[in-house]
Protein backbone atom coordinates (compact mmCIF):
# COMPACT_ATOMS: atom_id res chain seq x y z
CA UNK A 1 0.00 0.00 0.00
CA UNK A 2 2.27 2.55 -0.90
CA UNK A 3 1.58 6.21 -0.53
CA UNK A 4 1.29 8.90 -2.98
CA UNK A 5 4.96 10.50 -4.14
CA UNK A 6 2.93 13.77 -4.10
CA UNK A 7 2.01 13.88 -0.40
CA UNK A 8 4.60 12.52 1.20
CA UNK A 9 7.50 15.01 -0.96
CA UNK A 10 10.16 16.41 0.95
CA UNK A 11 9.54 20.06 2.78
CA UNK A 12 11.63 23.02 4.12
CA UNK A 13 11.46 21.16 7.11
CA UNK A 14 13.26 17.32 5.98
CA UNK A 15 12.73 15.59 9.71
CA UNK A 16 9.43 13.56 9.79
CA UNK A 17 9.72 13.98 13.76
CA UNK A 18 10.21 17.73 13.42
CA UNK A 19 7.84 18.22 11.37
CA UNK A 20 5.21 16.01 13.95
CA UNK A 21 6.33 18.71 16.84
CA UNK A 22 5.54 21.69 14.88
CA UNK A 23 2.38 20.17 13.84
CA UNK A 24 1.46 18.96 17.72
CA UNK A 25 2.74 22.89 18.32
CA UNK A 26 -0.11 23.75 16.03
CA UNK A 27 -2.48 22.19 16.94
CA UNK A 28 -2.14 22.63 20.69
CA UNK A 29 -2.03 26.92 19.75
CA UNK A 30 -5.23 25.73 17.30
CA UNK A 31 -7.15 24.95 20.31
CA UNK A 32 -5.76 28.03 22.35
CA UNK A 33 -7.26 30.64 20.16
CA UNK A 34 -10.15 28.51 19.68
CA UNK A 35 -10.68 28.62 23.59
CA UNK A 36 -9.68 32.34 23.43
CA UNK A 37 -12.29 33.24 20.90
CA UNK A 38 -15.14 31.16 23.28
CA UNK A 39 -14.14 33.30 25.94
CA UNK A 40 -14.02 36.34 24.18
CA UNK A 41 -18.47 36.01 22.98
CA UNK A 42 -20.42 37.97 24.63
CA UNK A 43 -21.50 34.73 27.40
CA UNK A 44 -21.87 34.71 31.07
CA UNK A 45 -18.94 32.17 30.84
CA UNK A 46 -18.48 31.45 34.56
CA UNK A 47 -22.03 31.05 35.19
CA UNK A 48 -22.35 28.09 31.81
CA UNK A 49 -19.12 26.55 33.56
CA UNK A 50 -20.65 25.93 36.36
CA UNK A 51 -22.61 22.10 37.00
CA UNK A 52 -25.59 21.20 34.92
CA UNK A 53 -28.51 22.99 36.36
CA UNK A 54 -30.46 23.34 32.75
CA UNK A 55 -29.75 20.56 30.35
CA UNK A 56 -32.15 22.62 27.97
CA UNK A 57 -30.45 26.16 28.58
CA UNK A 58 -27.71 27.92 28.32
CA UNK A 59 -24.99 25.04 29.18
CA UNK A 60 -25.55 22.65 25.79
CA UNK A 61 -25.27 26.05 23.29
CA UNK A 62 -22.11 26.87 25.47
CA UNK A 63 -20.85 23.38 24.94
CA UNK A 64 -21.98 23.25 21.16
CA UNK A 65 -20.32 26.78 20.64
CA UNK A 66 -16.91 25.78 22.33
CA UNK A 67 -16.84 22.43 21.17
CA UNK A 68 -17.04 24.14 17.71
CA UNK A 69 -14.85 26.98 17.85
CA UNK A 70 -11.43 24.65 19.38
CA UNK A 71 -12.48 22.02 17.23
CA UNK A 72 -12.44 23.94 14.13
CA UNK A 73 -9.33 26.06 15.37
CA UNK A 74 -7.52 22.69 15.96
CA UNK A 75 -8.40 20.12 13.58
CA UNK A 76 -9.32 22.43 10.34
CA UNK A 77 -7.41 25.58 10.92
CA UNK A 78 -4.02 24.60 12.24
CA UNK A 79 -3.39 21.35 10.28
CA UNK A 80 -4.59 23.55 7.36
CA UNK A 81 -1.81 26.16 8.41
CA UNK A 82 0.74 23.25 8.78
CA UNK A 83 0.19 22.02 5.35
CA UNK A 84 0.41 25.24 3.58
CA UNK A 85 3.20 26.61 5.30
CA UNK A 86 5.28 23.42 6.74
CA UNK A 87 4.85 21.36 4.11
CA UNK A 88 4.66 24.02 1.24
CA UNK A 89 1.74 22.11 -0.43
CA UNK A 90 -1.66 22.81 -1.89
CA UNK A 91 -4.70 21.28 -0.59
CA UNK A 92 -5.47 19.59 -3.78
CA UNK A 93 -2.64 17.05 -3.34
CA UNK A 94 -5.26 15.42 -0.12
CA UNK A 95 -7.82 14.50 -2.97
CA UNK A 96 -6.27 11.94 -6.12
CA UNK A 97 -9.38 10.24 -6.97
CA UNK A 98 -9.52 10.32 -10.46
CA UNK A 99 -12.12 8.62 -11.84
CA UNK A 100 -16.27 8.73 -10.36
CA UNK A 101 -16.69 8.90 -6.81
CA UNK A 102 -20.13 6.98 -6.99
CA UNK A 103 -19.24 3.58 -6.51
CA UNK A 104 -16.34 3.73 -4.06
CA UNK A 105 -18.03 5.56 -1.91
CA UNK A 106 -21.04 3.01 -1.89
CA UNK A 107 -18.52 0.61 -1.10
CA UNK A 108 -16.86 2.67 1.71
CA UNK A 109 -20.05 3.84 3.34
CA UNK A 110 -21.35 0.08 3.04
CA UNK A 111 -17.81 -0.82 4.69
CA UNK A 112 -18.71 1.65 7.42
CA UNK A 113 -22.41 0.21 8.32
CA UNK A 114 -20.60 -3.53 8.86
CA UNK A 115 -17.75 -2.06 10.72
CA UNK A 116 -19.91 -0.73 12.85
CA UNK A 117 -21.88 -3.56 13.67
CA UNK A 118 -18.88 -5.66 14.05
CA UNK A 119 -17.27 -2.79 16.64
CA UNK A 120 -20.18 -3.69 19.04
CA UNK A 121 -18.58 -6.95 19.95
CA UNK A 122 -15.05 -4.27 20.53
CA UNK A 123 -17.21 -2.31 22.78
CA UNK A 124 -18.81 -4.64 24.99
CA UNK A 125 -15.10 -6.03 24.99
CA UNK A 126 -13.83 -2.61 26.54
CA UNK A 127 -16.42 -1.52 28.73
CA UNK A 128 -16.45 -5.04 30.42
CA UNK A 129 -12.30 -4.27 31.02
CA UNK A 130 -11.08 -5.20 34.57
CA UNK A 131 -7.63 -3.63 35.15
CA UNK A 132 -5.30 -5.31 38.10
CA UNK A 133 -5.00 -3.60 41.66
CA UNK A 134 -2.05 -1.80 41.05
CA UNK A 135 -4.20 0.45 38.28
CA UNK A 136 -6.83 0.86 41.10
CA UNK A 137 -6.04 4.84 41.11
CA UNK A 138 -6.38 4.39 37.24
CA UNK A 139 -9.19 2.55 36.32
CA UNK A 140 -11.18 5.07 39.34
CA UNK A 141 -10.11 8.36 37.12
CA UNK A 142 -11.72 5.96 33.98
CA UNK A 143 -14.90 5.26 35.46
CA UNK A 144 -15.20 8.65 36.76
CA UNK A 145 -14.45 10.27 33.05
CA UNK A 146 -16.02 7.60 31.71
CA UNK A 147 -19.43 9.04 33.65
CA UNK A 148 -18.91 12.65 33.02
CA UNK A 149 -18.54 11.96 29.06
CA UNK A 150 -21.63 10.05 29.44
CA UNK A 151 -23.66 12.87 31.09
CA UNK A 152 -22.37 15.43 28.43
CA UNK A 153 -23.43 12.95 25.52
CA UNK A 154 -26.58 12.29 26.71
CA UNK A 155 -26.83 16.52 27.35
CA UNK A 156 -25.21 17.18 23.54
CA UNK A 157 -28.06 14.52 22.33
CA UNK A 158 -30.96 15.59 23.76
CA UNK A 159 -32.49 16.71 20.29
CA UNK A 160 -35.83 18.68 21.27
CA UNK A 161 -36.13 20.50 17.78
CA UNK A 162 -34.40 20.65 14.23
CA UNK A 163 -32.76 23.31 15.33
CA UNK A 164 -30.88 20.88 18.16
CA UNK A 165 -30.35 17.95 15.54
CA UNK A 166 -29.08 20.75 12.67
CA UNK A 167 -26.58 21.97 15.62
CA UNK A 168 -25.47 18.80 17.06
CA UNK A 169 -25.00 17.16 13.18
CA UNK A 170 -22.65 19.96 12.87
CA UNK A 171 -20.81 19.82 15.42
CA UNK A 172 -20.84 16.13 16.51
CA UNK A 173 -20.16 15.06 12.85
CA UNK A 174 -19.29 17.35 10.22
CA UNK A 175 -16.68 19.15 12.16
CA UNK A 176 -15.00 16.10 13.39
CA UNK A 177 -14.84 14.34 10.30
CA UNK A 178 -13.44 17.00 8.22
CA UNK A 179 -10.85 17.67 10.95
CA UNK A 180 -10.05 14.41 12.52
CA UNK A 181 -9.89 12.95 9.22
CA UNK A 182 -7.27 15.99 8.08
CA UNK A 183 -5.32 15.84 11.03
CA UNK A 184 -4.55 12.10 11.59
CA UNK A 185 -5.34 10.62 7.80
CA UNK A 186 -4.13 13.69 5.68
CA UNK A 187 -1.12 14.53 7.70
CA UNK A 188 0.10 11.88 10.84
CA UNK A 189 -0.38 8.86 8.89
CA UNK A 190 2.04 9.76 6.13
CA UNK A 191 4.48 11.00 8.45
CA UNK A 192 4.71 8.31 10.26
CA UNK A 193 4.75 6.16 6.83
CA UNK A 194 7.96 8.48 6.54
CA UNK A 195 9.36 7.13 10.23
CA UNK A 196 8.19 3.77 9.75
CA UNK A 197 8.64 3.18 5.97
CA UNK A 198 5.67 0.63 6.57
CA UNK A 199 2.08 1.87 5.57
CA UNK A 200 0.33 -0.59 8.14
CA UNK A 201 2.49 0.65 11.33
CA UNK A 202 1.46 4.23 10.29
CA UNK A 203 -2.18 3.70 10.27
CA UNK A 204 -1.81 1.77 13.79
CA UNK A 205 0.19 4.46 15.07
CA UNK A 206 -2.10 7.22 13.73
CA UNK A 207 -5.79 5.52 14.79
CA UNK A 208 -4.04 4.78 18.08
CA UNK A 209 -3.15 9.16 18.46
CA UNK A 210 -6.65 9.27 16.56
CA UNK A 211 -8.28 7.10 19.72
CA UNK A 212 -5.99 8.37 22.95
CA UNK A 213 -6.63 11.57 22.29
CA UNK A 214 -10.50 11.66 23.03
CA UNK A 215 -9.48 10.67 26.61
CA UNK A 216 -11.80 7.86 26.55
CA UNK A 217 -10.21 4.31 28.11
CA UNK A 218 -13.18 2.71 27.66
CA UNK A 219 -13.77 3.59 24.38
CA UNK A 220 -10.46 3.23 23.28
CA UNK A 221 -10.15 -0.15 21.62
CA UNK A 222 -13.34 0.52 19.67
CA UNK A 223 -12.45 3.96 18.41
CA UNK A 224 -8.63 2.66 17.63
CA UNK A 225 -10.60 0.20 15.58
CA UNK A 226 -12.15 2.91 13.14
CA UNK A 227 -9.36 4.50 13.32
CA UNK A 228 -7.78 1.74 11.31
CA UNK A 229 -10.87 1.49 8.99
CA UNK A 230 -10.53 5.44 8.30
CA UNK A 231 -6.78 4.50 7.64
CA UNK A 232 -7.17 1.87 4.84
CA UNK A 233 -9.85 3.31 3.32
CA UNK A 234 -7.18 7.15 2.91
CA UNK A 235 -4.44 4.48 1.62
CA UNK A 236 -6.15 2.84 -0.52
CA UNK A 237 -7.77 5.94 -2.30
CA UNK A 238 -5.06 8.08 -2.10
CA UNK A 239 -7.90 10.77 -1.03
CA UNK A 240 -9.32 12.15 1.70
CA UNK A 241 -13.05 12.42 0.57
CA UNK A 242 -13.44 8.94 1.82
CA UNK A 243 -12.58 8.89 5.04
CA UNK A 244 -13.68 12.10 5.51
CA UNK A 245 -17.07 10.26 4.17
CA UNK A 246 -16.65 7.52 6.33
CA UNK A 247 -16.51 9.04 9.57
CA UNK A 248 -19.29 11.50 8.75
CA UNK A 249 -21.51 8.63 7.98
CA UNK A 250 -20.32 7.11 10.93
CA UNK A 251 -20.58 9.95 13.50
CA UNK A 252 -24.17 11.26 11.77
CA UNK A 253 -25.63 7.68 11.60
CA UNK A 254 -25.24 7.44 14.92
CA UNK A 255 -27.01 10.98 16.15
CA UNK A 256 -29.92 9.98 13.56
CA UNK A 257 -30.94 6.79 15.18
CA UNK A 258 -30.47 8.91 18.37
CA UNK A 259 -33.37 10.98 17.40
CA UNK A 260 -35.34 8.05 16.46
CA UNK A 261 -35.25 6.87 19.25
CA UNK A 262 -36.28 9.53 21.13
CA UNK A 263 -38.91 9.72 18.98
CA UNK A 264 -40.44 6.66 19.82
CA UNK A 265 -39.64 5.31 16.18
CA UNK A 266 -37.29 2.46 17.04
CA UNK A 267 -36.27 0.88 20.62
CA UNK A 268 -32.75 0.24 19.79
CA UNK A 269 -30.66 2.87 21.93
CA UNK A 270 -27.02 3.12 21.26
CA UNK A 271 -26.21 4.77 24.08
CA UNK A 272 -27.48 1.39 26.31
CA UNK A 273 -24.87 -0.96 24.45
CA UNK A 274 -26.66 -3.76 23.64
CA UNK A 275 -25.03 -6.59 22.64
CA UNK A 276 -25.71 -8.41 19.04
CA UNK A 277 -25.16 -11.98 18.64
CA UNK A 278 -22.13 -13.51 17.71
CA UNK A 279 -23.52 -15.67 14.56
CA UNK A 280 -24.65 -11.88 13.21
CA UNK A 281 -21.30 -10.41 14.20
CA UNK A 282 -19.55 -13.30 12.32
CA UNK A 283 -21.98 -12.54 9.07
CA UNK A 284 -21.06 -9.06 9.04
CA UNK A 285 -17.24 -9.43 9.30
CA UNK A 286 -17.32 -11.63 6.48
CA UNK A 287 -19.36 -8.92 4.72
CA UNK A 288 -16.83 -6.27 5.86
CA UNK A 289 -13.88 -8.19 4.50
CA UNK A 290 -15.49 -8.64 1.19
CA UNK A 291 -16.50 -4.51 0.81
CA UNK A 292 -13.14 -3.98 2.09
CA UNK A 293 -11.68 -6.32 -0.84
CA UNK A 294 -13.69 -5.02 -3.42
CA UNK A 295 -12.91 -1.87 -2.37
CA UNK A 296 -8.98 -2.19 -2.43
CA UNK A 297 -9.38 -3.87 -5.97
CA UNK A 298 -11.20 -1.15 -7.05
CA UNK A 299 -8.63 1.41 -5.56
CA UNK A 300 -5.54 -0.47 -7.67
CA UNK A 301 -7.35 -0.18 -10.74
CA UNK A 302 -8.22 3.43 -10.50
CA UNK A 303 -6.11 5.73 -12.77
CA UNK A 304 -3.30 7.49 -10.67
Amino acid sequence: MAQNPAIIASSTYQNPWLRLLLLTGLVFIGASVGHGVVRALPWPYTEVVQPITDPKGSYRKFLLIMQAAIASSAFIGAPMFYWRFIEQKQARLLFQWRQGYAYPILLTLGLVSSCMLVNTLFIQWNLSVKLPAFLAGFERWAQSKEAELKRLTELLTTFDSTTDFLSGMLVMAFIPAIGEELLFRGIVQPLFHQITKNSHWAICISALIFSAIHGQFYGLLPRFLLGVLFGYVYGWTKDLAFPIMAHFFNNALTLVILLLHQQGFIEQDVQATQGVPLPVIALFTVISMALASTLQRHSRQAPS
